[in-house]
């Protein structure tokens, strides 16, 4: 091993360095004199030379810069990497690069299934030396804004003046940057074979015989290949899931090794097939040492950063002694602990798996020490034994007795050495995050901080030997799988637009692809939003629809109580939105009739049978409209009367013979119903009186447009009623539909106990929902598209919701469309048949009550009764009043995303961006009265202004038709046009 202090990658320094060079094979350069060369014997005095032959020219003489430079010894064991092996003077080993593993809200027997797995996995690699490398890589900004500009078909045209999609996305790249998070990689080596005299011969002649005899350079690996491929079967199984390292991991690894401790390097030059010899390992060494001076806690790491020099202190501890943990029952995976750190940290462990025979003589040996302590307390001293050395001689039978059964895998004893490093900019950094990490990890677990810091630093750089064999730790394969190294937060993808962060053990950068599920993996776009008052729902849709927006997607919205509308006025989306107050609107909007749309043609081209699935399509849709409008009215009447058995018959019977058409309207039901009375049907009558009553209140004039057919003739000839649903399918990229001053009922109260008022804000609500799903049928169906339902508590209640709720999730795919269903319980959602297996991905937010958290898990498809439920109440934790906090509660919201596709974490949503404070400020919801828009202060001299004073008279109201507001008490009134109105 080099000197310290001598650095790496530096020329030789001592002549024991230097390769001897033969002078036969260097020319001389000097000229010659004529005075000092050697004169044979029979030359004469007179100093006249005789000529000299010529000489022939000499074969294979090598010319002056052939030889002439010192040869190179690498500062590092490593001799070659080739692929994923690498090769030491000594030993071959394997590289791979294991996948993370889920962890978070993952259930007792499936942690403890994974941690079985691992161990079987390193249990068949018995016999052989393990090195376990624990890194971060910091997250591939460009390559994911690459992969997100790539994704954004059809984006949205920049407006002048406004944020770009250029800058929207730089944005983006710089918010990202600027939170500085990692993913952790876990590369594991493992050693293939040894290597003989011969192999090490081969490999110093290797460029010769490159040239003269290639099978012969390549003889060491080519008889390695059975030994490798046996190796990448067993790391490749389920547990580790490795893969050999690619040239790139490879590099990472090495550069991330030799320089510990020093920031990332921005770019690692490897490509495929990339073959590093002894010389080309200088591309890791060069530029890079490391210095310790004489018992400091540290050592020093210095380096380049592109042409800029850095430093860094590192220092290195050592895992000693460690209680039992009850690990997954009560205690997390003891080496993803040091996740939860916010700065970086290295782990290097050196395993040796050990074989049967091995750990049997030693446990005989043990066994007799047990045995013989126990024998003097008790028959030299007739003592008791202290509870101590019974405890290990149990330990040694359960451990003779696990070796002896059946899963010997499971059950192999192992020995290693585990070091743990961290670098600050100094060393007084350096110390305190090493403290940290000490009282992270204690009283069960004791770190060891040694003095040979240099010695313990070079141990995480592959292929070199150890440092010291104290602090050796033995176990068996399950404890050691029982760290979990490669356990990490993985939800989300890599090319969707960034939602925020996880927030568990470790962070991550959470970007999610709402339509990857539907054009990818073939699965359903439905999406369930589930949380309390105040937990987030409305500002993280409102991020969603806005991000996809930007990306190329288009929204239809149904926000009753309104608060998303203001979408529609920031600058970038105003050209390309519309807010639609639907309460405000032409009579006829929500017309049952007209708001489920007509299928097109040529939405089944791709089918066998086009014209047969189009008409097959077309009756559904008949048969969709008259049950929607047979729930409509009945909802409509007061519920004794809705309940009567004759009731449904009667309006059945009507609403059958008006038909399904698009262009009917529900006053032709009323007309039908007043026919069959005076044809006998008593009961027709009651029910058209009802429903006439109903048709005066001011919202009803929603569902009946005001150019209807003659009412004698219901089925009149088809024209448009002038409230036409069909002004949806216009091109708008983004659609909000509100609903403001609608009084909904209690959520979870029984229907009976509902107003006339509030029975028909629910059927407004239900067909605002169908009239909001119109867009998906009426564009392209490749278009990515997305509906966003607010309030869908009451649709769950309401058959037609159910229908509509199912008939999204199973077209969801086929038509290309996200759809987000936000309510405040999961079990509304979860009363609609099959939504639980229909749904995609699941938001939940903050969740107090216990029944609400259980049915939020089930929808999540989370474990129950195992302690997750306590979690959901303290997503978004609020100010307590100890805190005596008067500020508002404007902390991101926090969320357990479920993706679909496996990966559930918790989240919190990050709309903190610079570029987006325009955004943030049009989502705020919460309530400020310093943003009222109060009107001017009336001048002081003025006479209805002036304030009363105590002993005199108040002053008179301002008379009608007298500018001026009103004094209440010394306060101006508010005008009817000023902030007591819709501003």
């Amino acid at each position: 091993m080099s000197d310290p202090d001598a650095g790496w990658g530096t020329f030789p320094t001592t002549p024991g360095e230097v390769v001897p060079v033969d002078r036969d094979d260097v020319a001389d350069d000097r000229p010659l004199d004529p005075d000092r060369i050697e004169q044979p014997a029979d030359t004469p005095a007179t100093g006249l030379r005789r000529p000299r032959p010529k000489a022939k020219p000499r074969r294979g003489r090598a010319l002056a810069g052939a030889t002439a430079a010192p040869g190179y010894r690498s500062a590092i064991a490593l001799r070659s990497i080739d692929g994923n092996i690498a090769r030491t003077g000594s030993t071959v080993t394997a590289w791979y690069r294991l996948a993370p593993q889920p962890w978070s809200f993952r259930s007792d027997p499936q942690r403890e299934s994974l941690i079985r797995r691992i161990a079987a996995q390193l249990g068949e690699l018995q016999g052989r030396w393990v090195h376990l490398r624990v890194t971060s890589r910091p997250f591939p900004v460009a390559r994911w804004a690459e992969a997100f500009d790539r994704n954004s078909p059809g984006r949205l045209p920049d407006v002048p003046g406004e944020l770009s999609w250029e800058e929207f996305v730089t944005g983006e790249q710089h918010h990202l940057m600027g939170l500085s998070m990692a993913d952790k990689e876990v590369f594991l080596g493992v050693e293939v074979s040894g290597r003989s005299v011969v192999d090490r011969w081969l490999e110093t002649a290797a460029p010769v015989l490159h040239r003269v005899l290639p099978s012969a350079a390549n003889a060491e690996l080519t008889a390695l290949e059975t030994e490798i491929a046996h190796v990448d079967a067993l790391v490749g199984g389920p547990g580790l899931d490795g893969v050999p390292c690619t040239a790139e991991d490879m590099a990472w690894l090495m550069h991330r090794s030799c320089a510990l401790g020093l920031p990332a390097p921005q770019h690692v030059n490897a490509e495929a097939g990339t073959a590093w010899e002894a010389e080309d390992l200088a591309a890791f060494t060069d530029g890079v040492s490391m210095h310790q001076e004489p018992y400091a806690p540290t050592v020093q790491v210095e380096g380049r950063q592109g042409l800029y020099p850095v430093s860094r202190h590192v220092a290195v501890l050592s895992v000693g002694l460690m209680d039992s943990l009850r690990i997954p029952e009560a205690d997390d995976p003891w080496m993803q602990r040091s996740d939860r750190l916010p700065f970086p940290v290295e782990w290097s462990a050196r395993i040796y798996v050990r074989r049967p025979e091995e750990v049997s003589g030693e446990l005989q040996r043990q066994m007799g020490k047990v045995r013989s302590q126990i024998r003097h307390y008790t028959h030299d001293h007739d003592l008791d034994p202290p509870m101590s050395l019974e405890r290990q001689a149990d330990r040694v039978l359960q451990i003779e007795d696990e070796l002896s059964g059946g899963l010997t895998q499971l059950n192999t004893r192992v020995y290693g050495w585990w070091r743990v490093a961290v670098a600050g900019r100094d060393e007084a950094e350096a110390l305190t995050r090493a403290q940290q990490l000490l009282d992270l990890y204690r009283p069960r677990v004791a770190l060891e901080h040694p003095e040979a810091q240099y010695a313990y630093a070079r141990e995480f750089i592959p292929g070199e030997p150890l440092a010291s064999t104290a602090y050796r730790r033995r176990g068996s394969v399950t404890w050691v799988a029982a760290g979990v190294p490669a356990a990490s937060a993985s939800v989300g993808d890599r090319r969707g637009v960034l939602l925020g962060e996880t927030c568990t053990a470790t962070r991550r950068p959470v970007a999610w692809d709402p339509w990857m599920a539907q054009e990818v993996r073939r699965a359903s776009g439905l999406t369930a939003v589930v949380g309390g008052l105040g937990s987030g729902k409305s500002f993280l849709t409102g991020l969603m629809v806005y991000k996809t927006l930007r990306a190329g997607a288009r929204w239809t919205v149904l926000d009753p109580s309104g608060p998303l509308a203001a979408l529609t006025r920031v600058p970038e989306l105003a050209p390309f939105s519309r807010h639609i107050h639907l309460l405000g609107a032409d009579p006829g909007i929500l017309n049952p009739y007209r708001v489920v749309a007509e299928p097109r043609r040529e939405h089944f081209l791709d089918e066998d049978d086009p014209e047969k699935a189009w008409r097959r399509e077309r009756s559904l849709a008949a048969a969709t409209r008259r049950r929607l409008v047979l729930d409509v009215l009945t909802g409509l009447l007061p519920y004794d009367v809705a309940r009567m058995p004759h009731t449904r018959i009667v309006l059945l019977r009507a609403v059958r013979e008006v038909g399904g058409g698009q262009h009917r309207d529900p006053g032709q039901v009323i007309a039908t119903l007043r026919r069959h009375a005076r044809e006998g049907e008593e009961h027709a009558d009651v029910v058209a009186d009802f429903l006439e009553e109903r048709r005066e209140l001011p919202q009803a004039a929603l569902l009946f447009p005001e150019r209807t057919q003659d009412p004698e003739d219901p089925r009149g000839p088809d024209d448009s009623p002038i409230g036409d649903p069909g002004v949806l399918d216009e091109d708008y990229r983004l659609t909000v539909l509100t609903m403001q001053g609608m009084s909904l009922p209690r959520p979870g109260s029984p229907r009976e106990e509902w107003t006339d008022g509030e029975s028909l804000a629910v059927e407004l609500l239900n067909l605002a929902s169908w009239l909001t799903q119109r867009t998906v049928y009426t564009a392209d169906r490749d278009l990515r598209k997305g509906v966003a339902l607010d309030e869908t508590h009451f649709l769950s209640q309401i058959p037609t919701g159910k229908v509509l709720i199912d008939r999204l999730a199973r077209d969801s795919r086929k038509f290309n469309v996200r759809a987000l269903f936000a309510s405040q319980l999961a079990g509304d959602l979860l009363r609609v048949p099959g939504f639980a297996s229909l749904v995609d991905a699941v938001f939940v937010g903050r969740t107090d009550d216990a029944e609400a958290q259980a049915e939020a898990l089930r929808l999540l498809r989370v474990p129950t009764d195992v302690g997750y439920e306590e979690m959901l109440g303290t997503l978004s934790p609020r100010p307590t009043a100890a805190q005596h906090d008067d500020r508002p509660d404007d902390t991101p919201r926090q969320f357990v995303f479920s993706d679909g596709h496996g990966g559930v974490e918790k989240i919190r949503v990050d709309l903190e961006g610079e570029h987006l404070g325009h955004l943030r400020a049009a989502l705020d919801t919460n309530p400020d009265a310093q943003r009222a828009h109060l009107p001017p202060a009336p001048a002081a001299d003025a006479p209805h202004a002036r304030l009363p004073v105590d002993d005199g008279p108040r002053p008179a109201p301002t008379p009608p038709g007298e500018e001026g507001p009103a004094v209440a008490d010394g306060v101006p009134a508010a005008r009817s046009s000023g902030w007591g109105g819709d501003g």
